[in-house]
Order: structure tokens, then sequence, then C-alpha cells
């Protein structure tokens, strides 16, 4: 299982602020999570995906997409709408 924080614009355009998901075998870095987590919908995709005003934290350090995760790992989204 990951735990994952929703700031900034996701909090109101997904509908939640934390989720905890168990971790496909598939998902060894943030950029899968968000890709796995893009499926949810639209706005999740749009929010989730190719979003320049995306940043990430692994375990409280700010983190590239590129960036291994596991289980037991908190991944924090910090995100704002593209005008």
């Amino acid at each position: 299982m990951v735990r994952i924080l929703f700031f900034g614009d996701l909090v109101d355009t997904l509908g939640m602020a934390a989720d905890e998901i168990a971790l496909p075998p598939d998902v060894t870095d943030v950029e899968r999570l968000l890709f796995v987590l893009s499926k949810r919908g639209e706005m999740w995709k749009k929010m989730l995906l190719g979003n320049p005003k995306l940043n990430v934290t692994v375990n409280k350090q700010f983190a590239e997409k590129s960036a291994p995760i596991q289980d037991g790992d908190e991944i924090a989204l910090v995100g704002f709408a593209v005008v």
C-alpha cells in the first residue's frame, strides 16, 4: 500500500485530499503511478499527466517523476490547474 496526499487545486478538482492504494506489480516509479491514477477519469488525466504545475514528493522529499516508489511510501502530489 502507498499513501497518496493531494494538495493545491487537486483537492477540489479530484474531490479528495488523500487516498491509499495497493501498488500494482508494474508500478515502480512515480510516472507509472500517475499513469495508473489518470485512468480514474478525464480530470485525473488532465491534472496528473503533462501538467507543468505538478510537483511530487516521495516520503517528504521532492522527487522527479522517474523516482522509484515501493510499498509503504507516502507520495504527495501538489498540483495547480493549467490556465
